[in-house]
């Protein structure tokens, strides 16, 4: 009897220590999606001032004033933050926060959803590396992102998203057409 008690003494303590080092883990990932969360919105601060005094275009208006403006916000944001690096928003710890977060989505039960989407999208070669402040480049396809994938990340307001491009993940400003930050190498599940 006292071996059996022994024992589940010993299963309950290393199921207790199992389940606070898993509360610490989700508490400490709550902690760097927060500090992610505070990082864009002070992107997005300096995103508005950099909006000071331009005439936003509306959808009816052509293609050369809309392109215009694009050119005159990323040349206003680029002002704004010049120093602007990789790192600055997708800190080593976001990177890492990521990581897990896409390999939960792919292990999880839409995992074979999310392969499949990225198999129908169109291809895109991890050629260069995009770089922060720059201009997402012309003709390179803005691959959409599986909504269950997006599910499992950070939230983020309308005027930024997240995109694969090879193996980096970006995060582009939509109306400026400019990095804002990328992972170069996010570790995303192959497809088969």
């Amino acid at each position: 009897m006292m071996f059996r008690n022994g024992i589940l003494s010993v299963a309950l303590f290393l199921l207790s220590t199992f389940l606070i080092a898993s509360q610490q883990r989700v508490n400490a990932d709550a902690a760097i999606a927060a500090k992610f969360d505070q990082k864009t919105a002070d992107y997005m601060k300096l995103r508005q001032k950099a909006l000071n005094g331009l005439a936003v275009p509306k959808n009816t208006e052509s293609p050369e004033k809309i392109a215009d403006f694009q050119k005159q916000l990323a040349g206003k944001i680029r002002d704004l933050r010049p120093q602007a690096k990789r790192g600055d928003l997708f800190t080593r710890e976001v990177a890492g926060l990521f990581q897990r977060l896409v390999a939960t989505a792919m292990r999880g039960k839409d995992g074979a959803l999310i392969r499949t989407s990225f198999q129908r999208a169109e291809p895109i070669q991890g050629g260069g590396h995009l770089d922060v402040n720059a201009t997402y480049p012309d003709g390179l396809p803005l691959q959409s992102m599986p909504p269950s994938l997006l599910l499992n990340l950070p939230r983020l307001p309308k005027e930024l998203e997240y995109r694969f491009v090879g193996r980096e993940l970006i995060l582009r400003d939509t109306q400026a057409s400019l990095i804002v930050d990328v992972i170069p190498d996010l570790r995303m599940p192959q497809t088969k």
